[in-house]
Order: C-alpha cells, then sequence, then structure tokens
C-alpha cells in the first residue's frame, strides 16, 4: 500500500476509534434527539453558507490552504475569488482535447447507462475501480493504467443513443472526423506537442508563497490528471492537507451537530473523498459509484474496512466555480457575439433518476434540477463548436418540466458555493463542464451523518424505518 492511501487508511480507523471511545452525553429530551431511520429522499442542493460558519472555516482550509484564494479583504457571507493557476491551463486545454475526452462529453447530454451502453459503463466503472486498488508503488501508475484502458475501450461508446435509426452510425462519423480535424474548436485542440496526453505530462504542481508548509516555504498545489479530461488531488501524498480536513471536520464542526443534537454520536467514519478540478470542457463520464460501497474488490482489504465503505452511501461536494479570461475571449471570438460571464450553469451534474424512488419530481425541483434544453440534447450527437449537427432539430423533442421520465437526463445546474448530496448507488451520474473552472471538495458519510449535517442546515427530510435498508449500519 503506498503512503499516502496507508495514511488515509490510519485516518479512517483513528475516526473509527475516536467515535467508539468518546463519551457521549444523554438526551435530554426527544427534541434533542438526533433522527432515526433512513432518509428517505436521495438529493438535497442548498448554499453551503447553510451549514454554518464551522463548515465555512473548513471551506476555507480548501479555498485558501489548497486553491491559494485570497481571503483577506472579504467582507462576511462573501466567497474567496479563485484564479485559475497559470502553469495548469496549458494543461487543462490538453486534457479536454482527447478523443475519448470528446466522446465521454458528448455521452453526458444523453441517456446512454440507461438505454444502449449500460453494461459497458459498468465495466468500465469496475476496472477503474480495480486500477485503484491495486496500491501501486508508483504514484502515476494508476494514472497510467487509467489512461491506458480508456485508450482502448472508449470506443465503445461512440454509439449515440439518437431517435433515429442512423444515429449510431452518423455519431461515429462525427467522433472520426474528429480525429481527423486540422481546426482548433473550443472544447479541443488539434495543434498539440508530440505525447501531450500522457499522464506524466499532465499531471504538475504549483506552489504558494503564503504558506509556510514545507521546506521551501511554499504550500503545493498537487495536481494529477484522470481520464476523460479532470484532475484530482487523490493519491498524491498531500498528508498535512489531509490531517487539517480531517480534524476541521472533528473539532468545530462536530462541536456544532453535538450542540444541536446531543444525542448524536459524531462522525463516524465520515472522510473527505477527494478534490477535484474539471477545466472548461472537462468530464467525469456517466457512472454510479456501485462499487465504493464494497472497498477492495479483490482481496486485500481488511473486513472492517469493507463495512467502512458499506456505511458510506451518501456523497457531498462543495463547489467552486471560476470563468477564465482566455477560455471566454475564445469563445466571443468563435460565437462571434458576447457571452455570459456569469459562474452559474456553465457546468453541472448530470443525472438518470432511474430506479431510485429517493428521486421524485418534487426533490428535482427542490435542488433546482430541470430537463435538458433542446439546444443542450443535441451536444451527445455532435459537439456543438467543431462539427455540424448531422441531425434535424424534429428528431429532438422538449421534455416537459412537469412530468418525471426516470430514462431522461435531468441537469443539476452548479450553483458557485452551493453543495449537493446524493445517495449511492443507484442514481447514474456524470459530470460536465462548458465554460468554467469546477473545483469541488468531496465527502463520504453514512445516513447517521448525512442527517445531522441537513439538521444543521435547517433542510427538511423525511425518515422510513431503517430496517428497510440496512446498508447504513454496522
Amino acid at each position: 500500500m503506498s503512503p499516502s492511501r496507508r495514511a488515509a487508511a490510519l485516518l479512517a480507523l483513528a475516526a473509527a476509534a475516536a467515535a467508539a471511545t468518546a463519551g457521549h452525553e444523554e438526551p435530554t429530551s426527544d427534541a434533542d434527539a438526533a433522527p432515526s431511520g433512513r432518509i428517505v429522499q436521495s438529493l438535497f442542493r442548498f448554499p453551503a453558507s447553510r451549514l454554518g460558519p464551522e463548515f465555512a472555516a473548513l471551506l476555507d482550509k480548501w479555498q485558501v490552504g489548497y486553491l491559494h484564494a485570497n481571503n483577506e479583504t472579504l467582507s462576511a457571507g462573501e466567497l474567496p475569488v479563485i484564479t485559475p493557476e497559470a502553469a495548469g491551463i496549458r494543461h487543462a486545454l490538453q486534457s479536454v482535447s482527447t478523443d475519448a475526452a470528446t466522446a465521454f462529453r458528448r455521452q453526458c447530454y444523453g441517456s446512454s447507462p440507461r438505454t444502449t451502453r449500460r453494461d459497458a459503463y459498468r465495466n468500465f466503472e469496475q476496472r477503474r475501480k480495480e486500477i485503484s486498488f491495486e496500491y501501486m508503488k508508483d504514484p502515476y501508475d494508476e494514472m497510467q493504467k487509467m489512461h491506458t484502458a480508456t485508450k482502448r475501450t472508449y470506443h465503445a461508446f461512440l454509439e449515440g443513443g439518437a431517435a433515429n435509426a442512423d444515429a449510431g452510425k452518423g455519431t461515429a462519423r462525427v467522433h472520426k472526423k474528429r480525429t481527423r480535424s486540422t481546426v482548433n474548436t473550443i472544447h479541443a485542440q488539434s495543434t498539440l506537442p508530440s505525447g501531450y496526453d500522457d499522464p506524466s505530462t499532465l499531471s504538475f504542481q504549483t506552489f504558494s508563497d503564503k504558506y509556510d508548509t514545507n521546506e521551501e516555504g511554499k504550500k503545493p498545489q498537487r495536481w494529477s490528471w484522470h481520464p476523460p479530461a479532470y484532475f484530482t488531488s487523490r493519491g498524491t501524498g498531500d498528508i498535512p492537507f489531509r490531517k487539517e480536513m480531517f480534524y476541521a471536520m472533528r473539532q468545530s464542526l462536530q462541536t456544532a451537530l453535538k450542540q444541536l443534537l446531543p444525542e448524536w454520536r459524531g462522525f463516524e467514519y465520515g472522510r473527505q473523498s477527494g478534490l477535484f478540478w474539471y477545466p472548461p470542457g472537462g468530464i467525469r463520464e456517466w457512472h454510479s459509484n456501485y462499487l465504493d460501497l464494497v472497498g477492495n474488490m479483490k482481496g486485500g482489504g481488511s473486513k472492517q474496512e469493507e463495512k467502512i465503505f458499506a456505511t458510506q452511501v451518501w456523497r457531498m461536494y462543495a463547489v467552486r466555480t471560476v470563468r477564465d479570461e482566455q477560455f471566454d475571449a475564445k469563445l466571443r471570438k468563435v460565437r462571434k457575439a458576447d457571452v455570459d460571464t456569469s459562474n452559474n450553469d456553465h457546468s453541472g451534474m448530470h443525472i438518470i433518476p432511474g430506479d431510485d424512488a429517493g428521486v421524485t419530481l418534487e426533490v428535482l425541483q427542490k435542488a433546482g434540477a430541470r430537463p435538458l434544453t433542446k439546444e443542450e440534447k443535441k451536444r451527445q450527437w455532435s459537439d456543438e463548436f467543431a462539427e455540424d449537427n448531422p441531425f434535424t432539430e424534429d428528431a429532438i423533442s422538449d421534455d416537459n418540466a412537469d412530468k418525471l421520465d426516470r430514462d431522461a437526463v435531468w441537469r443539476i445546474p452548479d450553483q458557485d458555493g452551493y453543495v449537493t448530496l446524493f445517495r449511492l448507488p443507484e442514481l447514474w451520474h456524470c459530470i460536465v463542464s462548458e465554460e468554467v473552472h469546477r473545483y469541488s471538495l468531496g465527502f463520504a458519510f453514512s445516513d447517521n451523518e448525512v442527517q445531522a449535517l441537513l439538521s444543521l442546515a435547517g433542510e427538511h427530510f423525511d425518515t422510513q424505518d431503517a430496517a428497510v435498508d440496512e446498508r447504513d449500519e454496522l
């Protein structure tokens, strides 16, 4: 096991020990008791500020301490201004230019995991999980293997799943055309150096002079590229930062939760699950995280580790979105018009409700979700900024936002400074960033922990008998 993974595992086990040995107050009344049972709804979204100053302080460790944001002149409630690192812009533009990135980005606008490509996505997700649990000595080995697996398998995703019989063949032709294109587009650069998509080339780190945390007096920002087109700090070994986040959760934030819910026993195995950066054009393909709940599928993990994974059925992501002046200038030139320079709804999480009974029309609407627009649906068959769309508009109809099609794609538009919580593993989802740098801080929580967080935020939720689903109990 690599040092970074070993440290992460030790932090999780330390959380377990702390929860097991800490003294807890007896509830003074029913009003003070933490909610029980299992949450009925599977999706929530609201401003991160509703989680209080303790969570804001935790976010500062990410925004200021890791993303090098400047919050020295902020008024109360303002978000720090994040400036994309100049050293990373070139890498960002290259990462979204691969054929695989183009294929997966287009797929994010169609419901192929529920129609034509379910098995392909599940197989790809399984290979991802197997690679992540191989515990390679070289930190870049995992990324290299994932890169190789992606290049070998992305061809399986070329079918478009469109409304007419020729859609699949037409989409394949469009993809092949893009690989031969000599024209730069917004989300693809054809004039690229040799070996531009090599994982070691796309991994990099930047430093800030403000933080005296290492022998050079600088704090690193470490990013590793993961196909098809996003960056993550997972596995890069920034243990001091992970420790800071670990203790921030279990000190001030946990204290605030216990003051609200004296019966609540504290964080069980809740953890930071990753830091992610999606540049303009960045994409995380359709997935369901269904294997995240089983631990190391190939063995080698302890039973305690498997139990920990099995309890963490919720994911929470805090999201920041940032415009890019260089990208906006290019966008104006291509569109020959001005652009909307808002940070909001130029990236988002796409979901397919599927068989998840906790996703209803009311739940979707409360989370700010909406059906894809007619223009967005066209993106599954042709890159908006590249080739001509070979399909007629008549083949694409608008969904009625007042009806729930469980096999349709719904968009949860990103709002700068919001958090999204959703339950695994029934919900197919993908991330796409069309025009902004999207930074997200992820957490893995149990149902009990999410109930406490929703209570802190004042977010209404319903519960049912926990016996209906025992995945959240050890």
